[in-house]
Order: structure tokens, then C-alpha cells, then sequence
């Protein structure tokens, strides 16, 4: 009897051992990946993290959020560049906060819950935004794709106030032939004397990694899709600029399409 009990412990303690250990050894590889990919890295990459979020006072939400971003600034130091805020068609409001660099991503994603709290106590504008929102914020984060992104060399996002939205998947396994079409597709339009803003984002958490976040500012939405329709009409007289782009449309599964309206920061 005290042998069965003795070989009972001895199993018992074996195996809490061994759950502790595959515990400690998960957390140590969760780690080091972190780590890894945290710092190999470029430094220099540009990051996105996005807030997707839905309010029931569109209006009070414009009105606090000035209060808001000047506190979160603030607070952020100099790991965040920049922040805008957008209203949109769909009812979404989309959040943007630019990041340079993977440390300084790591070290704002570190304080973000601390500083979500401590802003709700300190401004009563963001509690009252806390309160009156209608859903979950859904957060991701994203990296630029510079050898897709247009962007001119005087870009500045306050000096846009609107932007269209596309957010498309493309397969795991078609990712390279998409890449490579459209930066052939860039050059194209480059090569035609086309020059406007298109800046793209690639997921890197809260979306599956083969989605892409396009954006392209203009002062309005009407001239959006005046300037739109200038360069969609020199394109067309392109046969070879046609028969690319619907191959990349033919590689694009849309998740959504979106008219965004900059909150002024002030």
C-alpha cells in the first residue's frame, strides 16, 4: 500500500514538474522569438497601430478628441510621431497612431494598457469617449510597405482631410506575385508622370498577415475622386497598365472600402 502511494507521489510530482517545465521552456521560446523580431529588425521601419472603434456621439467624440491626442502625446513621449483621428461612412472611427522604429513600437505597446487607464482618470474627455462607445475597440498593428508606398516628398497627414480606405487580403501563397506586380504597377504610373499619395500598410497583429491597409489622402473627397478619374483616364489608354491591374484585382479579396474625415487635431 505505501509503495503504490509512494509510486503515486512520485508520478504526481513528475508530472507537475514536467507541466511546469514545458511552461517555463513555451514562455522562454515565446520570448526569444519576441525578442528576435522585436530587434532584427530594421529600427527605422515605419509601424501603424490602429484603433477600429464605434461611438454613440459622433459629435461629442470630435469635440473631446483634441483634450485627448494633446494628453496622449504627452504621455507618449517620443515613441509615437504622430496621431490622427478619422470619422467615417461606415460609422467606424479609425484611430492612427504612427510609430517609428520596432523599439519604440515595443516600448509604447508596453505602457499602452497603463496609459489607457491613468487618461481615463486624468481627462474627462476620454472617459466620457470611453463611456459612449457602442463596441469593443478592435486594435492592430501594421507596418508600412515602403516599395509599394507613393508618397510626396511635402506629404504631411494634417494637410489631408480625407482619405479612402481599402482593406483586402490577397492568398498566402500569391503574396510575392502580388508584391512584385504592384510595385511594376507604381513604376508604371510614375513612368506616365502620375503623382499622388498611396500608402500601404501590411498586418503584423489583430489581422491575419496577408492583409493590406491602402490609403490615399486627398484635400477632400470630391477632389479625391476628380483627381481619381484624371489618372484612371490616362491609365486606361495604357494596355499594359490595364492588363496588370486586373491581375492584382484578380489577387485582392475585399474586406471593406471606407470614406475617412480627419478629426481636426485642434
Amino acid at each position: 500500500m505505501k509503495s503504490n502511494l509512494a509510486s503515486l507521489i512520485h508520478l504526481f510530482i513528475s508530472n507537475k514538474t514536467i507541466n511546469i517545465m514545458k511552461k517555463q521552456s513555451f514562455l522562454l521560446s515565446f520570448f526569444l522569438f519576441f525578442a528576435f523580431n522585436l530587434f532584427a529588425q530594421d529600427t527605422e521601419r515605419a509601424i501603424m497601430l490602429l484603433n477600429e472603434s464605434k461611438t454613440s456621439d459622433v459629435e461629442a467624440y470630435k469635440k473631446n478628441y483634441p483634450a485627448i491626442r494633446n494628453w496622449s502625446m504627452k504621455a507618449s513621449g517620443t515613441t509615437v510621431n504622430n496621431r490622427a483621428a478619422h470619422v467615417s461612412e461606415s460609422g467606424l472611427i479609425y484611430g492612427l497612431n504612427f510609430i517609428k522604429g520596432d523599439k519604440n513600437f515595443g516600448e509604447y505597446v508596453a505602457t499602452m494598457n497603463d496609459m489607457n487607464i491613468k487618461i481615463r482618470k486624468e481627462l474627462k474627455e476620454a472617459k466620457e469617449n470611453s463611456d459612449n462607445s457602442s463596441q469593443p475597440v478592435l486594435r492592430s498593428s501594421w507596418v508600412r510597405m515602403d516599395k509599394l508606398t507613393v508618397m510626396q516628398d511635402d506629404y504631411k497627414v494634417e494637410d489631408y482631410d480625407f482619405r479612402k480606405l481599402d482593406l483586402f487580403t490577397v492568398p498566402f501563397n500569391k503574396i510575392e506575385e502580388f508584391e512584385s506586380l504592384d510595385a511594376k504597377r507604381i513604376e508604371m504610373d510614375k513612368a506616365m508622370g502620375l503623382k499622388h499619395n498611396y500608402i500601404v500598410f501590411k498586418a503584423m497583429y489583430g489581422y491575419p498577415v496577408n492583409t493590406y491597409l491602402v490609403f490615399v489622402p486627398d484635400k477632400s473627397k470630391l477632389d479625391y475622386y476628380k483627381n481619381s478619374d484624371e489618372r484612371n483616364a490616362q491609365r486606361r489608354k495604357n494596355k499594359d497598365y490595364v492588363e496588370l491591374a486586373k491581375k492584382l484585382n484578380q489577387l485582392k479579396t475585399s474586406i471593406r472600402m471606407d470614406h475617412l474625415s480627419r478629426i481636426p487635431n485642434q
